[in-house]
């Protein structure tokens, strides 16, 4: 007999709903043909490999800013990189925001799969790209597969000083994000259309349009469109990498 989920409605009413999730719709590791796929052997620090910093110290503040941008560049998520890359999502997110310095291994790893190279990525010709204010629909960085029902649409204007992340969510009819969602931070959403659950560890919240939410995303989450039409969310997240 399928678990029952305790779920919570907008009006504070507990229901009791029976039901498995929808299949996990994102990341499939299948889609990724054309990848580059790292072994993961690569990991931040270790006692043979020299960091960057060790290397040269000068780079310090750029390493993180740098690999956000390019990885944003490319449309990628933090969980595709670390997975081509060959590490942990939790490492791209500490390098990324300069809590840690990458092994020189590690960080040839993430700039293969991003494009670049050492020499490049240390290059006095870099040129950080211009913040924009507005950001057009063109623009918008799609962070799921293309063979995703789930569209996770980043509004990013290349600034690199900001410290609220934007996504623009479209769940198609009975679609899911992946199972069990964690990362370091907060998110406030609304849904704008349709409903959803959002399943945070063992309970289930059911949301209608016009309902919103806040969450620890340390907690793991998965949000989910139970029914035959297609649900609208629009979202903020701090840290701003994803």
């Amino acid at each position: 007999m399928p678990a029952k989920n305790t779920v919570h409605n907008s009006a504070e009413n507990d229901i009791e709903e029976e039901g498995t999730a929808p299949e996990n719709e994102i990341d499939s590791p299948e889609d990724d043909i054309d990848e580059v796929i790292i072994d993961e052997g690569n990991e931040l620090e270790s006692d043979e490999t020299p960091s960057i910093l060790e290397m040269d110290g000068k780079h310090e503040d750029d390493i993180g800013k740098k690999i956000n941008q390019l990885r944003l560049a490319k449309g990628y998520s933090q969980r595709k990189l670390a997975r081509m890359a060959g590490v942990t999502n939790t490492s791209i997110s500490a390098i990324e925001r300069n809590k840690v310095s990458p092994a020189v291994n590690t960080l040839k790893a993430i700039l293969l799969v991003l494009g670049s190279d050492l020499t490049t990525f240390f290059s006095d010709e870099w040129k950080e790209p211009k913040a924009r204010v507005v950001v057009t629909p063109k623009d918008l960085i799609e962070l799921s597969e293309p063979s995703s029902r789930v569209s996770l649409k980043q509004v990013y204007n290349c600034s690199t000083t900001k410290n609220l992340g934007f996504l623009i969510e479209t769940y198609q009819p009975n679609s899911s994000t992946e199972e069990k969602i964690a990362h370091e931070g907060e998110e406030i959403g609304t849904v704008i259309e349709g409903k959803v659950l959002i399943r945070i560890e063992e309970t289930t919240y059911l949301l209608n349009e016009g309902d919103s939410y806040v969450i620890d995303t340390i907690k793991p989450h998965t949000f989910i469109n139970p029914t035959d039409g297609v649900t609208r969310i629009v979202s903020a997240h701090t840290p701003t990498t994803y």
